[in-house]
């Protein structure tokens, strides 16, 4: 079986984002879960620059059970529909200044409310939003 694709996720809502998590496998491994501004503003440009030191706030993640040595750097951050335009270029902007020469080039990708509803889901269906992010990184 083949290596899971490591990708963070920054959503507000724990029971979603966990619920797409384990839709996502096991192809895609969220490895950290952020569900707030503060913590997707500290916590994913650190990791995604390779410092593994640091658990997931949330406590959600496979990373957050998982020894160091262990942990994942992601290759994406997933952004939930419901972050503000705004909040999600604060955080492209800060992870993209931690990246030095040698970093991994990380992927920024959202599914919007509109693309779920699209898809035929009435509201935030976990199902639907693994599809569509599946979809999302088999183009990349």
């Amino acid at each position: 079986m083949a290596t899971p694709t490591p990708v963070a996720t920054y959503g507000r809502d724990a029971k979603i984002a966990e619920a797409i998590r384990q839709k996502l496998l096991p192809d895609i491994d969220v490895v950290h879960i952020c569900l707030d501004l503060p913590s997707a503003s500290t916590e994913l440009p650190a990791l995604c620059a390779g410092d593994l030191s640091a658990l997931p706030s949330s406590g959600l993640g496979s990373n957050a059970g998982r020894p160091q040595p262990e942990r994942r750097v992601p290759v994406a951050v997933f952004f939930g529909g419901g972050i503000p335009e705004a909040e999600m270029e604060r955080v492209q902007r800060l992870v993209g200044d931690k990246g030095g020469d040698d970093a991994v080039k990380v992927r920024f990708l959202r599914i919007t409310r509109e693309e779920v509803l699209a898809a035929g889901a009435a509201g935030p269906d976990p199902e639907v939003i693994a599809r569509l992010y599946r979809s999302k990184v088999a183009g990349l």
